[in-house]
């Protein structure tokens, strides 16, 4: 039996309440294997729980996490994504790494990563290394990471 971990460790392990886990259930969003009256997860439910979770806390909303693991499930060959993925979620988008290619879940929309910090670091290297280039402001000190969409 692969489903090998019951209810009330998962709900530890994952910060679920029984009321989430019940209702995830029933909407199929996670399906435990049953021993008569008992559930049992498996160790990718966790992770997928986890990840639920951790993204309901940042305010994105039921719609959008089953919208996003649908169209995960259709766009990546394995059975459970979430278990491999890298996930972002601002509330409103769930931006998801994979091979270090930025896209949205929900909308399926690309992104490249714009990475403020090492461009700021390049101009500080340049700087000292030649004193023709006047010292600018440093505008980018709160920046570090800009997700741009991608045509």
């Amino acid at each position: 039996m692969n489903k090998i971990y019951p209810t009330n460790l998962v709900r530890k392990l994952t910060g679920v309440t029984l009321n989430q886990l019940k209702y995830w259930v029933r909407i199929n969003l996670v399906s435990p294997g049953r021993d008569g009256k008992f559930s049992f997860y498996s160790f990718k439910d966790i992770v997928k729980l986890r990840v639920l979770v951790s993204l309901r806390k940042e305010g994105l909303s039921l719609q959008k996490m089953r919208e996003g693991i649908r169209n995960l499930t259709k766009m990546l060959p394995d059975e459970e994504p979430l278990s491999r993925l890298v996930i972002y979620t601002d509330g409103m988008d769930m931006i998801v790494v994979e091979k270090g290619k930025y896209f949205s879940a929900i909308t399926r929309q690309q992104y490249f990563r714009f990475d403020t910090e090492q461009i700021r670091t390049e101009i500080i290297k340049l700087q000292k290394m030649n004193s023709l280039f006047p010292k600018v402001k440093d505008d980018l000190r709160n920046e570090k990471v800009i997700l741009l969409p991608h045509s």
